[in-house]
């Protein structure tokens, strides 16, 4: 078949190259090769023929590596893209891990930082109430205090004033009495009474002093109790 199609193509040349060779005096036309007649034309055909045949094969088997070629290169592509993918996939997880990761420690750690804020104001709160309990214990032992030395005073300048009392209230007791006796040592006797009368006298003297210096030492002693003891 490739055979008769070469051979009718050749027909057709050979018949333009003598219509060539009438029109342009005995030019060769342009293109078309000189085809022999007979059977030098077969053999001339034949040789095409083989010529052909061969670079069909040549052209055929480099075909064929391109195909083979091109079979790889869209295999290494296809690989490629499937690692590609994996690689996408694996850093996809580790980002997503790590980022869950990331998440879970921020709000532990924004738990954290809540829960020191939420101790350090009740500290701090817990602390301020203290220190004002602590004013107000101060400023109530203090005022407790000026309160028992206002009236340690007091009581002291009402003792001091009892006894300066009692003791010009004796003392005026003991002056009566020593005039009642006195009249009444006056009107007795003269014999008797005016032996014993100075010694009477004494005794009645020695008396109101005894009673001075026990009201006075009773007072003395009542004041250093009243006193307050000292904090060192």
């Amino acid at each position: 078949i490739f055979s008769w199609w070469v051979t009718g193509l050749a027909q057709p040349s050979a018949a333009m190259g003598k219509k060539g060779k009438g029109k342009k005096g005995g030019k060769e036309a342009l293109g078309v090769p000189l085809v022999p007649a007979g059977e030098d034309n077969y053999m001339f055909l034949s040789m095409q023929v083989e010529t052909l045949e061969r670079e069909l094969q040549v052209k055929s088997a480099q075909a064929e590596e391109a195909q083979r070629s091109e079979l790889e290169l869209r295999a290494r592509v296809e690989q490629m893209e499937e690692d590609f993918k994996q690689e996408q996939n694996t850093t996809y997880a580790v980002t997503a891990d790590m980022a869950r990761q990331y998440k879970a420690l921020q709000e532990e750690l924004i738990y954290k930082i809540n829960s020191l804020e939420i101790q350090h104001t009740e500290q701090r709160e817990e602390l301020d109430i203290t220190n004002h309990e602590l004013k107000e214990l101060t400023l109530v032992k203090d005022a407790d205090i000026e309160n028992k030395d206002q009236q340690i005073k007091q009581l002291n300048e009402r003792m001091n004033d009892m006894s300066a009392e009692f003791a010009n209230m004796l003392a005026e007791t003991l002056d009566l009495m020593k005039l009642h006796i006195n009249e009444k040592l006056s009107d007795a006797a003269l014999g008797d009474a005016d032996a014993s009368r100075p010694d009477f006298t004494q005794r009645l003297q020695d008396f109101s002093n005894k009673a001075y210096n026990a009201v006075a030492i009773s007072s003395k002693s009542d004041h250093g109790k009243a006193l307050p003891p000292s904090d060192g």
